[in-house]
C-alpha cells in the first residue's frame, strides 16, 4: 500500500510541475498599485519580439510607452499609453505587461482576470521618463 500513495503524490507532484511550464492562460489575483505609489512612464528602448509556443508572435514597438498600474503574484502589470495591445486572433483580448527583474515573463489579460506566460522571458530594456 505504501508504495501505491508514494506512486500518486509523485504523480501529483509531476503535474503541478508540468502547470507550472505550461503556457496556457491562469487565473491571477491582480493588485492596482495606490496613486502616490505609481512610477512614472517607462519606455521601450528597442523593439522587443515575443512568441508563444503556439507560433503566435508579437513585437513590442521601440519607444512604446508603459504605465506601471499594478502587480500580479508573477511581476508588475503595465499598460500601454500610446495604442492598446491585444493578443489573439482577430483582434483578440486587450493584455498588459507582466514583468518582474527587467524580465517580460508574460501578459495580464484583464477582461478574463488571467496571466499568459511566456514560454521564455524575454529582457525588457525599459528606460524611466517622469
Amino acid at each position: 500500500m505504501r508504495p501505491a500513495l508514494t506512486l500518486a503524490a509523485m504523480a501529483c507532484v509531476a503535474a503541478a510541475l508540468g502547470a507550472c511550464a505550461s503556457d496556457s492562460p491562469v487565473r491571477a489575483m491582480y493588485v492596482p498599485v495606490v496613486a502616490g505609489d505609481a512610477a512614472g512612464i517607462s519606455q521601450l528602448s528597442r523593439d522587443v519580439a515575443v512568441a508563444f509556443s503556439d507560433g503566435a508572435a508579437y513585437t513590442l514597438p521601440e519607444g512604446s510607452r508603459w504605465r506601471r498600474i499594478g502587480a500580479l503574484v508573477q511581476g508588475d502589470v503595465y499598460r500601454p499609453l500610446d495604442e492598446p495591445l491585444r493578443l489573439g486572433k482577430g483582434g483578440g483580448a486587450e493584455a498588459y505587461l507582466v514583468a518582474s527583474s527587467g524580465r517580460l515573463l508574460g501578459f495580464y489579460l484583464p477582461a478574463g482576470s488571467l496571466f499568459q506566460p511566456l514560454p521564455k522571458p524575454v529582457p525588457l530594456p525599459f528606460s524611466q521618463r517622469r
